[in-house]
């Protein structure tokens, strides 16, 4: 496919293949960023250690055994403000480990901290003695101010987690990135990036992650973001001669849905999809456009939201939409299946 969850343009040409559209997406913009700062916290009873400056950071559980907790933000004051985030992507590349596979989480932290100009010798999971504006197990900016609760103010549900097993690169997605994206675009104030946490209920599961100050700049971290520029159309690019499939915000809080005719004349009626993005298929019908009408305004769902348009044929459908059991189809059913949606909601 073109783009997750999106139906490659050649297939809207077919009459009988919805059209699908995330609001607010044109999926023109990406940026790809490296941190604006990383360390870590090193346990330890006064809050001296830190690697402000160092290659690697580290998380999880050492043999002695001490916690270890990473730390990454990143700048987005390239990204326009009012932008929608569509979808983001971290890449770690963990370069050292001690113990098995582990689940490795991103938790939005709650304050801001420090990278100064510690830097640890060696493999560096000793840590060194912090420098002034350094983050430590009990300072954001050490050695004068400190977190609320020794070891990080972050939040304890997770944006996402990934399993971390062997020495390589690893990936994190989710909706709940984008959701803290959105929340510090709209309120850079708050950005204060994430804390890397692996599981400490096992030791040895201590981690080693390359940092932005890494030698080998393809080992760096990489966060990379699709977005909507404010006031943009999202459309479905089908490369058809017709009209694409395109969203618009409307006045009122609603949006505003056109989309060209099916090439197969008996159809005049339209349903109309909605789901949450990131969660496709989530997508449910919400309302019907009828007699030949190429367009509908609506109030959306709350959040990012996704939409399919399917026309509404007598004896056959596309690929999309629920079945007579009320389940979401499965995206690789073929096409022109029998007409299972019998009414519009």
């Amino acid at each position: 496919m073109a783009h997750p969850g999106v139906l490659p343009g050649k297939r809207l040409r077919t009459a009988l293949i919805p059209s699908l559209l995330v609001f607010g997406a044109t999926y023109a913009s990406t940026v790809t960023l490296t941190p604006s700062k990383d360390n870590t916290l090193y346990e330890i009873e006064d809050g001296s250690i830190s690697n402000g400056a160092g290659q690697y950071f580290f998380s999880g559980m050492t043999v002695e055994p001490l916690r270890k907790r990473g730390l990454i933000a990143f700048n987005l004051s390239s990204i326009p403000a009012g932008s929608t985030i569509v979808s983001a992507t971290l890449r770690l590349n963990m370069s050292r480990t001690i113990g098995l596979p582990e689940p490795t989480s991103l938790h939005r932290l709650l304050a801001n901290w420090g990278e100064a100009g510690s830097d640890a010798p060696g493999q560096e999971g000793t840590g060194a003695s912090a420098q002034t504006g350094d983050a430590t197990w009990l300072h954001t900016f050490y050695p004068s101010s400190f977190w609320t609760t020794p070891g990080g103010d972050f939040d304890p549900t997770p944006s996402a987690t990934t399993t971390v097993g062997f020495e390589m690169e690893y990936f994190w997605s989710s909706p709940g990135m984008v959701a803290d994206l959105q929340g510090w675009l709209a309120n850079p104030s708050t950005n204060f990036g994430w804390l890397v946490f692996t599981n400490e209920n096992d030791f040895p599961s201590a981690k080693r992650f390359d940092t932005r100050e890494n030698p080998t700049p393809a080992n760096r971290p990489q966060l990379t973001i699709r977005y909507s520029p404010p006031g943009s159309a999202g459309s479905v690019p089908d490369g058809s001669t017709g009209p694409p499939l395109t969203v618009q915000k409307a006045g009122g809080g609603q949006v505003s849905l056109t989309w060209g005719a099916s090439c197969t004349a008996s159809d005049t009626d339209y349903g109309i999809y909605e789901g949450t993005l990131g969660a496709f298929p989530s997508h449910h019908p919400v309302v019907c456009s009828t007699s030949g009408a190429l367009s509908k305004t609506f109030a959306p769902g709350a959040g990012n939201r996704y939409y399919l348009v399917v026309p509404r044929n007598a004896s056959r459908e596309g690929s999309y939409g629920k079945n007579s059991s009320g389940s979401e189809r499965p995206t690789g059913t073929p096409e022109c299946l029998l007409q299972l949606l019998a009414e519009c909601p």
